[in-house]
């Protein structure tokens, strides 16, 4: 599995929880990687973090990069 760089814009997508996630790319680990929650869609409504220091973590390959870093 090839991983973002740090920095990079990305999106998450969980279609068992009907959730796209975006954020921005923060740490890698081995197989995975940490990033930071920009915006949340999640059954056709928009959540928006209120501080930028919530952060989740991606395993699997349901991501795409949407700004590169």
């Amino acid at each position: 599995m090839v991983l973002p760089n740090i920095g990079a814009n990305i999106e998450h997508y969980e279609p068992t929880d009907d959730r796209v996630t975006t954020g921005k790319v923060v740490e890698l680990l081995d197989s995975q990687f940490v990033y930071e929650v920009h915006k949340i869609i999640q059954k056709g409504r928009e959540w928006i973090p209120a501080d930028k220091t919530s952060t989740r973590v991606c395993d699997d390959e349901n991501w795409d990069v949407i700004d590169p870093a």
